[in-house]
C-alpha cells in the first residue's frame, strides 16, 4: 500500500461513540438524607466507574489521521507529546463523562427522601418539571443485604403508569466496612443505558442503541475493572450504526490497562463506505510513573494484508519515544527498547 492518500480519515471517527446522557429529573426543592432505609446504597458512584489513567496536559485539538483510510498520525514527532497517550486520554474521558452524567442523576435522586418506602422496595416519583413533556421514576429494590436493583423509568407525562418504560436499569452490590458503613467509591454490579427506549417518548434525545456497563472495585487498593459495550450505537456526524466496546483495568501502584474495539466501515476511504466493516482495535497499558505504550491495528473487511499496524512509546512526560506505523516509514522514530513494555500487544476484544 502507498504511504500517502488523497483521502485520510480522521483517527478520531473510529473513537465516536455517544454522548451518554439522560434529561435531568424535577427534584423536590428541599429534602434530608433520611428515611430511606438504607437504599440509598443501593445505586453506585460515579467514583466507582470512573477510568483514570496517567494525567498530562491534552490538547483538544490533536487529531491523528488516516493514511489510505487506515489509522496513522501527522502530529507528533519524537520528543513531543505521544498521539497514542492523547487517544487514550480522549477516550477515556468521554466515557468517564458518560458514567458520571448517568450515575450523578441517580445520585442525586436519591439524596432525596423517597416518595414511598416498603420492606424491600424504595420509590422516587413520579416527577415531572411543569413544561416538560415526560415524568420520570426511579426504584431501588432490596435483593440481598447490600445488594440492590435499580430502575429509572419514563413516560409521557399525562399517560397512565403503566405506560412507564426502563430508561435505565441496573444492579449494585454495594462494599461495606467496619460498622456496616457502606465505602462510597466501591461497589459491583452493572447497568444499561436504553436509547432506543428513550426514543420513544414526547422528549429524547437523537440518540439510538443500548451501552453496557460493568464495573468492579472491591476496594481502594485492589485491581478495579469496567467494561462498557455500546451496541447499535449512531456516529452523529456519518450516521453509521456500529458496535464498540471498552474495557479498562488499573491496579494503583501498578499502572493500568486499556482496550478498544469497534466495528467500523473506515475502508477503503472515509467511512462508511458501503462495503464491508473493519475491525478497528487499540490497546494502551501504562505504569504508575505515566510511561506507557498502544498498538493499534486494523483487521478484517477491506484491510490489506499484513493487517495495518501503529505502535507508539511514551516516557513519564508523556513524550513519545518510540514510533513504528507499518504502513508510512516516515511516521517512524526511536527505538523500541525505550519502551516500557515489549513487544506489541494488540487488543484481544473482537
Amino acid at each position: 500500500m502507498t504511504p500517502r492518500a488523497s483521502r485520510p480519515v480522521r483517527f478520531a471517527r473510529l473513537l465516536a461513540l455517544p454522548a451518554i446522557c439522560l434529561p435531568a429529573m424535577a427534584l423536590p426543592a428541599c429534602g434530608l438524607k433520611n428515611g430511606d432505609d438504607g437504599f440509598r446504597e443501593g445505586v453506585p458512584t460515579s467514583d466507582a466507574v470512573a477510568l483514570k489513567v496517567p494525567s498530562g496536559q491534552v490538547s483538544a485539538s490533536s487529531q491523528l489521521t488516516g493514511v489510505d483510510g487506515v489509522v496513522g498520525t501527522k502530529s507528533a514527532i519524537l520528543g513531543q507529546k505521544a498521539d497514542l497517550y492523547v487517544t487514550t486520554r480522549n477516550v477515556t474521558d468521554i466515557v468517564n463523562g458518560g458514567t458520571v452524567a448517568v450515575l450523578t442523576l441517580v445520585h442525586t435522586i436519591v439524596e432525596f427522601p423517597p416518595t414511598t418506602v416498603g420492606t424491600d422496595m424504595a420509590v422516587w416519583g413520579p416527577y415531572s418539571e411543569p413544561l416538560k413533556a415526560n415524568a420520570w421514576r426511579l426504584t431501588v429494590t432490596r435483593t440481598a443485604a447490600h445488594s440492590y436493583d435499580y430502575v429509572l423509568d419514563a413516560k409521557p407525562k399525562l399517560a397512565a403508569d403503566s405506560a412507564f418504560i426502563s430508561i435505565l436499569t441496573g444492579h449494585h452490590n454495594a462494599v461495606v466496612g467496619a460498622h456496616n458503613q457502606t465505602i462510597e467509591g466501591l461497589g459491583d454490579g452493572t447497568f444499561t443505558v436504553d436509547w432506543d427506549a428513550e426514543s420513544t417518548l414526547p422528549e429524547h434525545d437523537n440518540l439510538v442503541g443500548k451501552a453496557d456497563f460493568t464495573y468492579a472495585r472491591s476496594s481502594f487498593t485492589d485491581t478495579a475493572t469496567i467494561g462498557v459495550v455500546f451496541t447499535g450505537v449512531k456516529d452523529d456526524v456519518n450516521g453509521e450504526i456500529y458496535n464498540a466496546e471498552y474495557l479498562w483495568s488499573a491496579t494503583p501502584g501498578n499502572g493500568g490497562d486499556f482496550q478498544y474495539a469497534a466495528h467500523r466501515d473506515a475502508l477503503p476511504g472515509p467511512g462508511p463506505t458501503g462495503t464491508a466493516k473493519e475491525l478497528f482495535t487499540i490497546h494502551s497499558r501504562w505504569l504508575e510513573t505515566g510511561a506507557g505504550r498502544s498498538d493499534v491495528q486494523i483487521t478484517g473487511g477491506d484491510a490489506p494484508t499484513p493487517a495495518p499496524t501503529v505502535n507508539e512509546c511514551w516516557d513519564i512526560n508523556f513524550n513519545s519515544t518510540y514510533k513504528n506505523t507499518s504502513y508510512d516509514p516516515t511516521q517512524t522514530w526511536g527505538q523500541e527498547s525505550s519502551c516500557a513494555f515489549a513487544p506489541a500487544a494488540y487488543s484481544t476484544l473482537n
